[in-house]
């Protein structure tokens, strides 16, 4: 409609420069030529401008609902950056209840069916749900060895088999997975699978899973993923020597 509108202006524009002033009665004779069909131009472009500007804003409203520019998930990951950056004000093993008092507890005691914070933060839904460690979810991304062992990058997946809540201590979750990494072997660099399974258990209050090696698989080395990101589907996850407790390798893992 508005494209319409403008090349309308624009043929009776070219119309009366080419044929001269028309009559003083005529419809862009006069004064009138030199007042409205400027106007009736610029009109139009400007609409057609906002019309444009509503077909984007159309377009990201139907991304956002696609969940793909989700508000709250953009807050979400910016809070938990900036929590990363400077720290929440608690210690290592503390749980920061929020709002503007900073008031921590145990970690022991998040998820435990009782609420230690004031404002009962340590017991709300999204604290205390187990969708990060949900048995049949499947973390996959590439790892990248820093140290121990002398390895190129590879993907790595951790699957979880199976999860256990007991009654006595439900601010923990039981976790049984199995880790596999797949690797370019040999001169022809063809792909190997190496599966251990492994055994942990997640904290509520942390937000981290933490997986040592089942006996007869790798021993030594034991991964620890940080659900750090704002939601369940990402974490960073260091792999490194049980013993020593040294730092190996870096992976980010998404769930698939």
């Amino acid at each position: 409609m508005w494209r319409l509108l403008i090349l309308s202006a624009l043929a009776a524009l070219t119309l009366a420069h080419e044929e001269g002033a028309a009559p003083a009665g005529g419809l862009f004779g006069g004064r009138l030529a030199d007042v409205a069909e400027p106007r009736l131009l610029a009109t139009g472009i400007r609409i057609y401008q906002l019309e444009k500007r509503v077909e984007k804003l159309k377009d990201k409203l139907h991304a956002a609902e696609k969940h793909e520019n989700d508000p709250n998930t953009f807050f979400n990951e910016l809070e938990a950056r900036v929590d990363h950056a400077e720290g929440t004000g608690c210690g290592a093993r503390q749980f920061q209840c929020g709002g503007h008092d900073r008031e921590c507890i145990s970690d022991l005691l998040v998820c435990d069916g009782h609420s230690d914070c004031h404002n009962g933060h340590d017991e709300n839904e999204d604290v205390c749900s187990t969708a990060p460690v949900k048995a049949g979810n499947v973390f996959t991304g590439h790892t990248t060895w820093t140290g121990c062992i002398v390895r190129p990058d590879h993907v790595t997946k951790i699957s979880i088999i199976s999860t256990r809540r007991a009654k006595f201590f439900t601010s923990r979750v039981l976790v049984r997975a199995s880790v596999q990494a797949d690797l370019e072997v040999g001169a022809d660099h063809h792909l190997e699978s190496k599966v251990y399974l492994a055994h942990g258990r997640y904290n509520f209050g942390t937000r981290k899973l933490v997986l040592f090696p089942d006996e007869g698989s790798l021993k030594h080395i034991g991964i620890v993923c940080e659900f750090n990101k704002g939601d369940d589907v990402r974490a960073d996850c260091t792999l490194g020597q049980v013993a020593s407790k040294s730092p190996c390798a870096h992976a980010l893992l998404s769930l698939h």
